[in-house]
């Protein structure tokens, strides 16, 4: 018999035969074994969804769709509000789950978190949802960041900016590691390199865009676009330039990437790079309870979700004659 049967009858997985279970169960209590697992948290039809401050309004969002596909499934779910960005993170949500939860979704690993880590080591059902820890031992979904870097330099190149600079998030963050990687692709496909004096590593927050564009602005070269990675930084770059007195995008363009329904507003109308918020929920609240109903079989999933541009009134050509 296999030992994935052998796993699924002991956790009385309704997939297994009555008789199967009947077989393994009594098997097992001949043999004296005693189940490892985490009885009372797996059977709490709880699942912990772990997000960043909710200063981000992506998050929110996001939050609401893992919510309302979890409870379609018959699940609960709990907000942590946690980075994750402490050694010890991984061990305080280990005991939560260990207690009460009976899965969990991360929305905020960083590359190579420890946290991420002690959750799989515990084979405690685990989808990382927005980034990946580039590792291949656990559930992600995810958007192309990648080609999202590409296409939106693409753009800003194509309308004519050739000293294009970039707003990113923490270097420890998949999005903006790989968005930058596409970014500086995107520049070489026309010729371009990226000028480290124009990139800034920072915080995904409005502070991190606004001191990015006041720090830009005051370079002896100033960019005549801006790739933010994503659509907060953006706003916050909006209103550094707004204050200081820079018009957009006369004096300077400005996209983002996310598409939240902020970038929407009239009094924003942001360029931005749309990924789908409602896909990636529903799809890591599919992947977290299928992984608590049928458990671990060794195998995963890295699910890349397409995005794409949406055009408003931040970017256009620089001014002058367009570059050749």
């Amino acid at each position: 018999m296999a030992p994935s049967t052998v796993s699924r009858a002991l956790a009385d997985n309704p997939a297994i035969a009555e008789e199967t279970r009947a077989r393994v169960q009594e098997a097992a209590r001949r043999l004296g074994y005693r189940k490892a697992r985490r009885p009372a948290a797996e059977q709490s039809g709880l699942v912990g969804v772990v997000v960043g401050a909710l200063h981000n309004p992506f998050y929110p969002y996001l939050a609401n769709r893992i919510h309302d596909e979890l409870d379609a499934l018959g699940y609960g779910m709990t907000l942590i509000i946690d980075e994750l960005s402490e050694s010890g993170s991984g061990r305080k949500l280990q005991s939560l789950v260990d207690t009460a939860l009976s899965g969990v979704i991360v929305a905020t690993a960083s590359v190579g978190s420890p946290a991420v880590d002690v959750l799989v080591e515990r084979r405690i059902p685990t989808v990382l949802a927005v980034r990946s820890n580039k590792r291949d031992n656990v559930d992600v979904i995810e958007s192309d960041n990648h080609m999202t870097g590409i296409e939106a330099s693409r753009h800003l190149v194509e309308l004519g900016h050739r000293r294009v600079a970039f707003l990113l998030g923490p270097r420890n963050a998949s999005t903006s590691i790989d968005r930058y990687g596409g970014g500086v692709a995107g520049l070489r496909e026309f010729g371009l390199t990226a000028n480290e004096s124009h990139v800034i590593w920072g915080a995904y927050s409005h502070d991190a865009g606004y001191s990015g564009i006041v720090q830009l602005v005051n370079h002896p070269e100033p960019p005549t676009a801006v790739f933010c990675a994503n659509d907060i930084i953006a706003i916050g770059a909006l209103d550094a330039c707004r204050k200081l007195g820079f018009a957009v995008p006369d004096d300077i363009s400005i996209i983002g990437v996310g598409d939240i329904p902020m970038a929407d507003w009239s009094m924003i109308g942001l360029t931005t790079m749309r990924r789908s918020m409602r896909e990636i929920g529903t799809l890591a609240a599919r992947r977290v309870a299928m992984r608590i109903e049928g458990g671990h079989d060794g195998s995963v999933s890295h699910t890349i979700l397409p995005t794409s541009i949406v055009l408003r009134r931040t970017t256009a050509p620089p001014k002058g004659p367009k570059p050749r």
